[in-house]
């Protein structure tokens, strides 16, 4: 129980600070209190799911587990029903915590097949994909220990401030980068309940007094829409992460939030996640870069010639440290393939910039080969994204007349198809261009809230 002694050490520098949602609203204090008392009811389980409609609550079941030292399975109804059913399928915990009907319950699962590892793992967080069996990532308590203190030696957040969490505490980024390290802190946790919706936003932030923020480039780049006086905001720290971003839309970020240190960080649930980090005084020079890695993190780019690759030259980036899983629950296969002498293969492809600067171009996965030529959708959904009309994209690779074609989705402020025909010839080169647009009113997500790829998004 490495872990909550690490976290109930921290927290008790900072007993009168506060987590809130809504009109709820616990102590530091009252927070350990209840953990602890809860743990006691855990007696006997190995692996318990949450599934509670308040974030406030999941936070609250997970610290109860970690004061347990029982293996935390976070779920939320964002999933779906079915991507959770799956996910129950495949690892089968002994009980779940649920806060329906007001109150916190712990409903055991008599047929639970959950097979213990060898080393306990803190927390199981599955992978958000939507098809076939999702995959349990195995976090150990120093695996969680090594990224909140690391996160924590370069984020400045503090006791004077409040971070707002507006996604779900299945997210690793979420759960590891807001939660934890703002426990870690001693910040003001406000949970927001409901989707992140960019023009109530800066509303939001102003009536809370949040200081602290995390998100995607392209949420961040909606709410700048609706910053009426930039000056009066009180946000002073922005975490960016989770898709790749143009220096473009960077820049326009930074121009709408001028008073907040900007960190644009890469990670994955597979290392807890945080990898890297782009100090905030480097972002408007660098802003397409995530920049370093963090202090207990190796980093190695391996080219298509198995050799470390140089500067400025593509491959596939390896990760190794303390925070790098112990492996997928259950799955030696999957967990061979991509844990190697402690490096872990990220299958994002990768180059370190002339400054030693870390920038992720995309998922190897994702590649599209077309003509001979490398084409990561992802290079082309920022360089459109840097538009303001330009609300989502999605690009992705299609067969059609014996060839790979480039399709394009996109949710923006357009007359029609034409227009952004006409936008795609004027920032992308011809080998980029698409053959097949459609314009939508919003791409369709998975249960993570991340864009569903490929030619089947409706």
């Amino acid at each position: 129980m490495e872990l909550w002694r690490f976290l109930r050490a921290e927290m008790q520098r900072n007993l009168k600070r506060k987590i809130c949602e809504n009109d709820a609203e616990l102590t530091f204090e009252e927070l350990l209190i209840f953990a602890e008392a809860f743990a006691k009811r855990l007696k006997g389980i190995h692996c318990c799911a949450i599934f509670c409609q308040s974030e406030m609550a999941v936070g609250m079941a997970l610290l109860s587990c970690f004061a347990a030292g029982v293996t935390a399975l976070p779920l939320s109804e964002r999933y779906g029903e079915i991507h959770c059913n799956k996910i129950l399928e495949a690892i089968s915990p002994d009980a779940i915590i649920t806060d329906r009907g007001g109150a916190f319950q712990i409903v055991r699962i008599a047929d639970s097949r959950y097979v213990e590892p060898a080393r306990k793992p803190a927390l199981i967080l599955c992978t958000s994909g939507t098809t076939g069996a999702p995959k349990g990532v195995m976090l150990t308590d120093e695996n969680v220990v090594t990224n909140v203190s690391d996160i924590a030696s370069y984020f400045g957040l503090g006791a004077q401030d409040t971070i707002l969490i507006s996604r779900p505490l299945y997210h690793c980024a979420v759960l590891t980068g807001e939660f934890l390290t703002g426990l870690v802190k001693g910040a003001k946790i406000r949970f927001y309940s409901e989707s992140f919706n960019p023009p109530v936003m800066p509303a939001l932030i102003q009536k809370y007094g949040v200081t602290a923020l995390g998100g995607t480039p392209t949420l961040f780049g909606l709410m700048s829409r609706f910053v009426r006086s930039k000056a009066e905001l009180p946000l002073k720290r922005i975490c960016i992460s989770g898709e790749c971003m143009s220096k473009e839309l960077g820049l326009r970020i930074a121009d709408a939030f001028p008073n907040a240190d900007i960190y644009h960080v890469y990670g994955l649930t597979e290392a807890c996640p945080r990898v890297a980090f782009l100090p905030p005084e480097l972002f408007r020079k660098y802003p397409d870069c995530v920049g370093i890695p963090l202090r207990s993190v190796e980093l190695r780019v391996v080219n298509a010639r198995g050799a470390c690759a140089e500067p400025e030259e593509d491959g596939l980036l390896y990760v190794r440290g303390g925070s790098v899983m112990m492996g997928y629950y259950n799955d030696p296969e999957k967990t061979n393939a991509v844990l190697q002498e402690g490096w872990l293969c990220t299958g994002d492809i990768a180059a370190v910039n002339s400054a030693g600067l870390l920038k992720i171009k995309g998922r190897n996965d994702d590649l599209i080969i077309k003509a001979g030529m490398n084409i990561y959708p992802q290079e082309i959904e920022s360089c459109l994204k840097a538009d303001r009309r330009v609300r989502e994209a999605l690009a992705y690779g299609y067969h059609a007349f014996g060839s790979m074609q480039i399709g394009l989705k996109i949710a923006g402020d357009f007359a029609g198809p034409e227009e952004v025909k006409q936008l795609c010839a004027k920032i992308l080169p011809p080998y980029q261009m698409p053959a097949k647009i459609e314009l939508l009113p919003e791409l369709a997500r998975n249960g993570s809230g991340k864009i569903k790829r490929g030619e089947s998004n409706a």
